[in-house]
């Protein structure tokens, strides 16, 4: 029935040797993702390193022009002195206040609550009217008593601290040696090249290495202007509202979250919102106004512009690059998204190009 009878059975036959390949494909293959996933670490910090590398070595290669002796040693030496001080002016800058400041705000929350539902404001004329009193002296009462129950989240913050400082430690070690031992390295590699594509290839990496340079510089230029201009409108808000606050601090936080494309400046925005807001709210509204109005400029105007001029991208890719970066790898995805797709840019329009001219050449031959 149906032409049933008429079909021919088929029989599959797998040998032993093909069964054992499988499996040993199988086996390699856990293995691999394990082995990865145990070194996922340190090879991130492998590629930082790189990275940083990359983008330091023209004011490496600069230094070391200007030098007498040409020493790349030398110039590492004073571009990592330059950064180190950098570094450690923004820690000395921003931790103490910052520390003292949410301290404060912790230790004298209670108070304040209390004070609010107590006094004339609205917020205690609210709390009498929808009778909130006995919930928020609960709430003041439960807060200090748990200020003393703290020691095990503390501990936990100072290993990953801990962890995050020998991490830093092993970056700068690993993109010192890179410096230095870059340009020999590189003319170890491109031997091992065959002569026939080595002229083309060296011509890809330089464009890359000029992605990632110029996404470095553009990126600081963006987090430069925006930090200036945070710096005034914080100079004179805390002026007007006669408020005091640390501006430098402040404007620190603007300028390194300001290194990550688009993502970095809304981060910025609610941390310097939420400080401000312990100290003044009416400040905290002027400044919260302030982020919105200038971040809908720069990202329609300076962000795109000097990232997409620089890596030949799209506003709409760099937004995107940056967002799904960071929503992978955190703030450093954020930071790596952008020069990445700029260099994966570089790869595809070179398929294209080889492609087309391939195409061409076929045609002429064609015709000939």
């Amino acid at each position: 029935m149906f032409g049933l009878d008429n079909k021919k059975q088929v029989e599959i036959t797998i040998s032993n040797n093909t069964m054992l390949r499988a499996v040993l494909f199988l086996l390699g293959t856990i293995l691999f993702l394990r082995i990865f996933d145990s070194l996922r670490h340190p090879l991130t910090l492998i590629f930082v390193s790189f990275f940083l590398a990359i983008a330091l070595n023209p004011a490496v290669a600069f230094i070391s022009n200007k030098l007498k002796s040409k020493s790349r040693i030398r110039a590492t030496a004073i571009s990592y002195g330059v950064v180190t001080l950098v570094l450690l002016g923004f820690i000395v800058l921003i931790v103490p206040p910052l520390v003292g400041q949410t301290t404060d705000y912790i230790n004298e929350l209670p108070l304040t609550i209390t004070e609010l539902s107590e006094g004339d404001s609205s917020i205690g004329s609210i709390i009498r009217k929808y009778e909130l009193q006995e919930q928020v002296d609960n709430f003041a009462n439960d807060w200090s008593r748990n200020l003393g129950s703290v020691q095990g989240p503390v501990i936990n913050t100072a290993n990953r601290i801990f962890l995050n400082v020998v991490s830093i430690i092993t970056v700068f070690v690993l993109t010192f040696m890179m410096l230095v031992e870059g340009p020999k390295w590189t003319r170890t590699l491109w031997k091992y090249v065959p002569k026939n594509r080595r002229k083309h290839d060296q011509i890809i990496a330089a464009k890359m290495y000029k992605v990632i340079t110029s996404y470095v510089n553009g990126q600081v230029l963006v987090a430069l202007i925006g930090s200036i201009f945070a710096l005034v409108t914080l100079v004179i808000t805390s002026t007007l509202f006669n408020v005091s606050v640390n501006v430098l601090a402040l404007t620190s936080i603007v300028f390194l979250f300001g290194l990550v494309p688009t993502v970095g400046a809304i981060i910025s925005a609610v941390l310097v919102t939420l400080l401000v807001l312990f100290v003044s709210p009416a400040m905290a509204v002027v400044m919260l106004i302030y982020f919105i109005v200038y971040q809908q400029i720069e990202n329609a105007t300076v962000q795109p512009y000097i990232q997409a001029k620089v890596n030949e991208l799209t506003p709409m890719l760099v937004f995107i690059a940056a967002v799904v970066g960071f929503s992978i790898g955190g703030i450093l995805g954020g930071f790596l998204a952008i020069p990445i797709l700029g260099c994966a840019k570089v790869l595809l329009d070179d398929q294209i190009e080889q492609r087309n001219q391939t195409n061409t050449n076929s045609e002429e031959k064609s015709k000939a």
